[in-house]
């Protein structure tokens, strides 16, 4: 059976893919992924997000500022006309990362809350980073968040009560990826068997975050199919119910996504 993904975060503009990116499409075609949500991290990524989803319509821009990046954004008085591109599904990836710090946290948590303003005032969808700043993003979320722009966890990695806190208080969507098929990873796999499967949508965070067996190495589009059979698994149903419904999710989270994916 061919089941029918949506890769909701993923990052294929880089260098991984400068030789076989065409390749990796099929495959992702093969392997059941209609479409690919490919996050921007700076103006440089995000306009190689725009740039890609003209080769290949399964490809789907978002355009926004990395955490990591957030001390070189500057005014980002481009992404205001970026985000304006019909083209455009989504803000971010954008967020708190206090793990490496690479950029200070003040400047981290101000670039965030402008792009929750940016994205609000178009209605658009936002993708947020959060490692290590669980709180912080949560009272970003209530202060700069509008209600008409969904939201999602991306690379959701943490407990069950932690995704329930996110979804009570902040309504979100949890992006789950290759680390559910992680051996030690037990915290985000009990939660992923107890969560409400309308809240969760699948992920590559490619090129990272490959799951098993091919941890370690290159990920791709076309391995979400063993995060999407792992998923299945921990919840004791079947392949084509996780792809169905997260899917759905997916076309929720991202409403200009549904109408590409009916062109």
């Amino acid at each position: 059976m061919t089941l029918a993904l949506v890769d909701t975060h993923a990052h294929l503009d880089g260098s991984e893919y400068q030789n076989d990116l065409e390749a990796a499409m099929q495959r992702a075609t093969e392997a059941g992924v209609r479409r690919m949500v490919s996050a921007g991290q700076d103006k440089a990524t995000s306009l190689a997000a725009l740039g890609l989803s003209t080769r290949f319509p399964q490809i789907a821009p978002a355009v926004g500022v990395h955490p990591h990046l957030a001390k070189d954004a500057g005014d980002m008085a481009w992404l205001g006309p970026m985000l304006d591109d019909p083209r455009v599904v989504a803000a971010g990836e954008m967020g708190l990362d206090y793990h490496y710090d690479f950029s200070p946290r003040d400047v981290q948590r101000e670039i965030f809350a402008t792009q929750l303003e940016l994205a609000g005032a178009r209605s658009l969808p936002v993708i947020i980073h959060c490692r290590e700043a669980i709180e912080d993003v949560m009272t970003l979320l209530r202060a700069h968040r509008k209600p008409a722009s969904p939201c999602v966890i991306h690379c959701f990695t943490e407990s069950y009560d932690i995704a329930k806190k996110f979804i009570d208080e902040c309504d979100v969507f949890l992006g789950i990826g290759g680390a559910v098929t992680f051996r030690k990873a037990t915290d985000l796999q009990d939660a992923v068997t107890r969560l409400p499967l309308d809240r969760l949508v699948l992920e590559t965070d490619c090129p990272y975050m490959a799951p098993v067996p091919y941890r370690g190495k290159r990920n791709e589009p076309a391995y979400m199919r063993l995060t999407c059979e792992a998923v299945a698994a921990l919840r004791a149903t079947t392949p084509d119910e996780v792809a169905t419904a997260t899917t759905a999710n997916a076309e929720k989270l991202f409403p200009k996504l549904t109408l590409r994916t009916r062109e």
